[in-house]
């Protein structure tokens, strides 16, 4: 090969290049970003609307089924569930996974402004592109003025907002006293007309007698606290009706706002609390940009706050897991590397020559930095994962380069015509074994699912390493073989005499060898499918989640409660499971519980664990239960790590729709599956979601009533939502900013008063009970929907690994019983699995196309590529026997790692059979076989042995990262241990028995 003489003719511009590879991976590396998992876009959006003081049922009535019916009409939508609850309708949206979120999100909103047009007057849909990056990145709690601070962190580039949680917002209260009132004999009407005009009018434009334009506006604003106290809001006895008509009295007496209400600066009525650590708090969330990366955006964060000396409590920190497995990652490619260079050094038995070889190692994955910055990818856990499972593969060229030209070396070639001529007889070989193992992940491009979207990104660094390793195996390695010296070890020697004896017994017992070799195949095939379908692996971190709902009357109040418990047993076992930190959110406390539907009778509480992985994986379990275990009345404790909140996002790992219009039959048949489904062996927790019902208050006017007594049914509850949520009338400039004005008729109102309200009407003032009917009914807290229908959720937890065998369980008792009436579907993660399944075995298929195309053109044969993929099924007893060893469940990774095989395994056969096939041209076809396998015996072992020892570390970690990384491994090491012993022994036999009866 002319490069390869070249490159041992030019040693300085090889280092010259080798310089500028490193210079250019060294700085690619520096700039790349660090992140847990790949940035891809979820195709998620939210459609939020409020519509205070409504119902569950007229918020679904009249808000969410007119959002629908727009909703399901929008271009793109796969699917739509929503939740219909007091004062909110939460609609998620799913989009399809092929198209680009920000595009569908628009075209959404512009349907969305369109069904606004029907919606009732104040209910206004807000859309927002639903993003992981909706939660905190970073939170800490400070006693300290943290003023400075915050506006410092909100102008670095990556943070997106930072919200103060916890702390009341304040406001001008105006709290009118209704015996005032009356003593001053005000007219209420008059007073909210003269509080209202507290804003600033545009009215147009003038001009002066130059023909300057000059913009003209009336101000109506109060100047401070005091103007607004001495405001005059009536006239004692004088109506506003009579003021209208201009009946107005010769003696007016003036009332100001102060004699008949008390006005303050007051906090504004609490919905919701943050606690760090059991104690009331401010809680500081800093949020990241959308595509901003977590590690870089908290370490940015962080040293604001070492370098302001506040002292603070750290109570969230997405960075720290991410950070830890990132460099557990890293240590793990480092021993790799360590693995394979030994592997190496025991078969050449020269330090020169492995570290020639080993060298293609940190070169390629210099190459690969190079690649990876270069198309914008992270350096996260799934693209070190691909680096790593490439790692061992990266000197594989390289070996089976510099052993033929070892082998020139040896036969006394000069070092050009060694390098040539030895690289050259290998060529075709190394770039179709190189061309088969990238090409198994090409078809991921085509598809467009949640896994293989994750995938693609380890995929990539597996292809740039591995074509790293093709340009470093044939240009660099051939310029260092200048110094070596040919030598060979009497261990080779003898373990090649060994083997070729050993070849030589199964050559002459044929059908032995097919009948062991298939039968071990068709027993691993029959053992995998008989494996439960898994998903996912979670990732083992350090946060626990506890969730806590009440009965959805609840006030925050009691909710508080309940979590004060909680918190309290957390503070006494501290040191038991090593509790770093937590912090309590109560009620609605941030834009992001507002967003996710949450209430005042929901609370999350955010546990840190310290320790290592193993220490607080055992800390976590222990907690699990303790917490779980807690009787508290009413309360509905969940206990999740922090993975396991993806059931926002993904849903629960099986859940069952119960579909129709009746709800009380949907939630009559959603009971009867429950008691069906409870006592399934492999389910962890079920559950029917939202199932509380809460008891409401009615009023039902009565307009003849209404009518007779002046009052109109609109001004009924006008009156009614100031005296219970107030009336915002303008904002007011005080000494503590521009705060917003809230007039109220009462400081409370109960269940007993309302009744009694007073409200205002034609004749006077009129009891609320005068024209209405005030009584009390139980409805649903939340009435969810799924594309549109009625719909009860029964959600299943199965142990992990499982999910595959309980899906089938419930549909065997889901087609036993009556169902008349409703709709029954099963989803969630199950959703997800079975799309991903049906991706990778539509991927796995694709692969073998192109391995089997690549191989027909380089042997110029039709029939040889099939004895050549035989290595593929041979790798399945190496996948079962990694399955039954680590109890796997046959989930996502492992059939990622049979992937990856179905593109390796075949490499040590395609060496094999490109050099018997040379030999071939000279000898018989026996020698051919026994001659060709013995002298790549030595590669194939070096070759197989280095990916094996690179993955160890990766196998054997218990470390941070390694939940997906780990099983891959495994199933690769085995696969290509128990598919090397087939390629030595078993190929050659079929390879012989098919040239005898076909030419290939």
């Amino acid at each position: 090969m002319k490069l390869a003489e070249i490159s041992s003719k030019r040693p300085i511009a090889i280092l010259m290049l080798l310089a500028a590879i490193v210079f250019l991976g060294f700085i690619s590396f520096q700039h790349l970003k660090l992140d847990l998992l790949p940035q891809i876009e979820y195709p998620y959006a939210v459609v939020l609307t409020t519509y205070m003081g409504a119902g569950a049922e007229e918020v679904e009535e009249l808000v969410t089924f007119p959002l629908e019916e727009y909703i399901s009409s929008t271009p793109g939508v796969r699917r739509f569930t929503s939740m219909s609850m007091d004062s909110v309708s939460f609609i998620l949206v799913e989009f399809e996974w092929n198209v680009k979120t920000a595009d569908a999100v628009g075209r959404l909103s512009r349907y969305v402004e369109l069904a606004s047009r029907e919606l009732p007057e104040g209910a206004k849909p807000i859309v927002v592109e639903f993003d992981p990056s909706l939660l905190p990145v970073y939170a800490f709690s400070t006693e300290e003025d943290y003023e400075e601070v915050v506006s410092k962190i909100r102008r670095l580039p990556d943070v997106a907002s930072v919200e103060v949680m916890g702390e009341p917002k304040k406001i001008v209260e105006i709290v009118l006293d209704h015996e005032k009132i009356k003593k001053f004999d005000v007219d209420p009407s008059l007073i909210e007309t003269i509080l209202s005009g507290n804003l600033v009018y545009p009215f147009g434009y003038v001009k002066d007698s130059e023909g300057n334009i000059y913009s003209v506006s009336v101000d109506g604003r109060f100047e401070n606290l005091d103007d607004l106290k001495n405001t005059i809001v009536g006239f004692r006895g004088v109506k506003y009706q009579s003021l209208l008509r201009g009946e107005i009295p010769k003696l007016l007496i003036p009332v100001r706002l102060k004699n008949i209400a008390e006005v303050k600066i007051a906090e504004e009525s609490v919905q919701g609390e943050v606690r760090v650590n059991g104690k009331k708090a401010s809680l500081i969330a800093i949020y990241k940009r959308s595509g901003a990366n977590t590690v870089k955006t908290v370490r940015e964060i962080k040293k604001i706050l070492s370098n302001s000396k506040i002292d603070y409590i750290e109570a969230m920190n997405q960075a720290y897991y991410t950070e830890r497995a990132i460099d557990n990652l890293l240590k793990n490619l480092f021993y790799g590397f360590i693995a394979a260079f030994a592997v190496v050094l025991i078969f050449l038995k020269d330090f020169i020559s492995t570290l020639v070889t080993s060298f293609s190692i940190p070169l390629s994955l210099t190459v690969t930095f190079v690649f990876l910055y270069a198309f914008g990818i992270n350096l996260d856990t799934l693209t070190l994962g691909g680096l790593i499972m490439a790692l061992g593969m990266l000197v594989d060229n390289s070996i089976v380069v510099f052993e033929n030209i070892y082998r020139h070396r040896s036969l006394g070639k000069s070092i050009p015509d060694a390098a040539r001529e030895g690289t050259g007889e290998v060529w075709l070989a190394i770039l179709a074994s190189t061309l088969t193992t990238v090409s198994v992940f090409l078809p991921i491009v085509f598809f467009t699912g949640f896994v293989v979207r994750l995938f693609k990104y380890f995929a990539l660094a597996f292809v740039f390493a591995l074509s790293s390793s093709l340009f470093v195996s044939t240009v660099i390695v051939p310029a260092g073989t200048r110094w070596i010296k040919p030598r060979r070890g009497k261990l080779t020697e003898r373990l090649q005499k060994s083997y070729r004896k050993a070849l030589e017994w199964c050559m002459n017992r044929k059908g032995l060898v097919l009948a062991v070799a298939f039968t071990l195949v068709i027993v691993s095939a029959v053992f995998l499918l008989s494996k439960p379908m898994g998903f996912l692996p979670s990732f083992q971190t350090n946060l626990v989640v506890i969730d806590v709902k009440l009965p959805p009357q609840s006030s925050y109040e009691r909710t508080s409660e309940a979590v004060q418990k909680i918190e309290e047993y957390l503070n006494e076992h501290r040191s038991t499971y090593n509790i770093t930190s937590f912090y309590s959110e109560v009620g609605i406390t941030s834009e992001y519980s507002q967003i996710m539907g949450r209430g005042q009778n929901e609370a999350r509480i955010m546990v840190n664990l310290g320790g290592s992985r193993k220490e607080f994986a055992k800390n976590r379990e222990r907690l699990k239960e303790a917490i779980a275990s807690l009787k508290i009345p009413d309360a509905k404790i969940e206990v999740l790590e922090q993975s396991q909140q993806l059931y926002e996002v993904l849903g629960y790992p099986i859940t069952v729709e119960i579909r129709g219009e009746d709800l009380s039959l949907i939630q009559e048949k959603a009971e009867e599956i429950f008691e069906r489904l409870k006592n399934l062996p492999e389910v962890e927790k079920i559950q029917i979601r939202n199932s509380y019902e809460k008891s409401v208050v009615h009023v039902r006017i009565d307009r003849n009533k209404s009518l007779m007594n002046g009052v109109v049914a609109g001004q009924v509850f006008l009156d009614l939502q100031t005296y219970m949520l107030g009336k915002n009338i303008g904002t007011l400039k005080t000494s503590e900013g521009t705060l917003p004005i809230v007039l109220k008729k009462a400081e409370t109102l109960s269940l007993e008063d309302l009744p009694r309200t007073p409200l205002e009407g034609l004749k006077g003032e009129v009891p609320l009970g005068a024209i209405a009917t005030v009584t009390q009914k139980t409805v649903p807290s939340v009435i969810d929907h799924s594309d549109g229908e009625r719909v009860i959720y029964v959600d299943l937890v199965s142990i992990e690994g499982a999910i595959g065998d309980v899906s089938k369980e419930v549909e065997e008792v889901l087609s036993g019983m009556n169902l008349s009436g409703v709709k029954v579907d099963i989803s969630g993660q199950k959703e997800f699995m079975d799309e991903a399944f049906a991706e990778l075995r539509s991927v796995v298929y694709m692969a073998i196309a192109l391995v089997y195309m690549i191989l027909a053109a380089q042997f110029e044969s039709f029939v040889l590529p099939f004895v050549i993929f035989l290595t593929v099924p041979f790798a399945i007893v190496g996948v079962a026997f990694a399955v039954l060893v680590n109890g796997y469940s046959l989930n996502v990774p492992v059939l990622v790692g049979l992937l990856t095989l179905s593109g390796t395994v075949v490499n040590n056969a395609i060496v094999m059979l490109t050099r018997i096939e040379q030999i071939r041209k000279e000898k018989d076809l026996m020698e051919s076989v026994l001659e060709g396998a013995q002298s790549r015996l030595r590669p194939i072992l070096m070759t197989t042995f280095t990916t094996i020892v690179a993955l160890l570390p990766t196998a054997l970690s218990q470390g941070e990262g390694a939940e997906i990384e780990s099983p891959i491994s495994w199933v690769v090491i085995f696969g290509l241990l128990i598919s090397m012993l087939f390629t030595l022994f078993v190929i050659p036999v079929i390879y012989t028995l098919m040239r005898k009866k076909i030419k290939v």
